[in-house]
């Protein structure tokens, strides 16, 4: 049982750092989501999502997300190009 723990534990480490990775600059803060797609807010209070293959995608302003620990947050914007901006940056070499 503690092996599997440690897988989730693993996991769950490794995809929010990689949602911190991201441009850190204009991103505020990066939360893990129940679906494992990502939502960043920036720091002006605005929203973006992030697939859980590392793609931006569209969400409705207002639409409710459930983070992994239950709790409700509510899109606020919809900055899919300043995220795809942000990961283009962070992929350049």
């Amino acid at each position: 049982m503690s092996i599997f723990k440690a897988i989730v534990g693993f996991g769950l480490v490794f995809s929010s750092l990689s949602a911190f990775a991201i441009d850190q600059g204009n991103i505020e803060k990066s939360v893990q989501l129940k679906d494992g797609s990502t939502v960043h807010q920036f720091k002006d209070g605005k929203m973006a999502m992030e697939s859980k293959f590392g793609r931006p995608y569209r969400m409705k302003d207002g639409e409710v997300m459930e983070t992994t620990n239950g709790k409700s947050i509510a899109m606020k914007g919809d900055e899919v190009a300043r995220l795809s901006n942000a990961i283009r940056s962070h992929m350049r070499p």
